[in-house]
């Protein structure tokens, strides 16, 4: 459970899918899965995609 979170915290650290990815050690597309079904679970959404990516205020 622990790499989740720290998943989560390296991805609103880095505000960049890409960079979190290649900072994890893991593929994009895991990465944003991981974050899907992350939201899926809480039923919010936890980052903004567009214009930029970005926490929202969830």
């Amino acid at each position: 459970m622990f790499t989740n979170y720290h998943y989560f915290l390296v991805l609103a650290e880095e505000g960049n899918m890409t960079r979190a990815a290649e900072r994890l050690f893991i593929s994009h597309q895991n990465l944003s899965k991981y974050l899907s079904n992350l939201e899926a679970d809480f039923g919010i959404t936890l980052f903004e995609r567009k214009p930029s990516f970005r926490l929202t205020s969830a």
